[in-house]
């Protein structure tokens, strides 16, 4: 089985009766935690598997503990309305008893409205940028080899940063991120697994542009960041075979917490989705046993 038949049926899941799902855990930059975006996008799945004749176009995730690589979650699908015209499912992401993560997602049927939206940002081509795996050497020397072969090695997409990728960043500078994401091999062309996957994907490098201003400090201490909550609109029909430009700002550090905003483009110019999440961001004492997360 490829890569990328792994990582969609690692999203779809399996289904154990008429509401719940079992998913299990194959990508994660740590050696013991799930990675924050397969809950959400396994979450996410489940719902759309109990949903027909709509597309989800919002969802909002509570993240409530951390999750083992060892142990499958749980997914459990609750329905809270069906319209004429929207559809709402909670889900909650269990494993070994414990709450992980609540998940609230709309659907809405096909229909046309009004159309506009903010101009996408001027930034160099994705065929200009360098990949990721030219900066090998670089997370290597850092000590980051597990999150390299989680972004690149193991990861199904392509990712091209505007600017050198905060993952390896030292200097602080300001928290605005841009990268380009498109998938490597063809994926289906279902909007379902399609919007699955953008809330898989969405997680990645997020919260972590809310450090770019402290980057001297965070790279010389020990310190946590994690995602508390994350909120996604979906504007337009997804298609991730093609190139997006994920632009990503933080508006807000204050009190260990920090607000990050992000539009995702598509190559065209059409706004896909924005998306919204708040975490943890703090340096902490250095017998506290907590390293800074590679999976943020």
């Amino acid at each position: 089985m490829s890569l990328l038949e792994d990582f969609c049926g690692h999203l779809r899941m399996e289904r154990i009766a008429d509401d719940e799902f079992i998913g299990r855990s194959l990508y994660s930059a740590t050696k013991n935690s799930v990675f924050g975006g397969q809950v959400m996008g396994q979450a996410l799945s489940a719902a759309c598997q109990l949903v027909e004749g709509r597309e989800c176009h919002s969802l909002s995730a509570q993240f409530l503990r951390a999750g083992n690589l060892q142990e499958p979650i749980q997914y459990t699908v609750t329905t809270l309305r069906d319209g004429r015209n929207f559809s709402v499912r909670r889900v909650s992401a269990v494993q070994s008893g414990r709450e992980l993560l609540t998940l609230d997602a709309s659907f809405h049927i096909d229909a046309q409205g009004f159309d506009q939206q903010p101009i996408m940002p001027v930034v160099v081509e994705p065929e200009s940028l360098p990949t990721l795996a030219s900066y090998r050497e670089k997370f290597e020397q850092l000590g980051l080899n597990g999150l390299y072969h989680f972004l690149v090695t193991n990861n199904v997409f392509d990712f091209r940063c505007v600017d050198q990728p905060s993952y390896i960043e030292l200097n602080n500078r300001p928290a605005v991120q841009r990268m380009w994401i498109r998938a490597k091999h063809t994926l289906p062309n279902e909007q379902a697994l399609q919007r699955s996957i953008l809330a898989f994907i969405c997680d990645n490098n997020f919260i972590r542009t809310a450090s770019l201003p402290f980057r001297e400090q965070i790279s010389s201490q020990p310190s946590q960041m994690a995602t508390l909550n994350h909120s996604m609109w979906i504007h337009r029909p997804v298609n991730l075979n093609n190139w997006h430009l994920y632009d990503i700002h933080s508006v807000n550090s204050f009190g260990e917490r920090s607000l990050v905003i992000g539009h995702m483009y598509a190559q065209s110019g059409e706004l896909v989705a924005t998306l919204v999440q708040e975490g943890l961001l703090r340096l902490i004492d250095d017998d506290a046993g907590v390293v800074f997360s590679e999976n943020a």
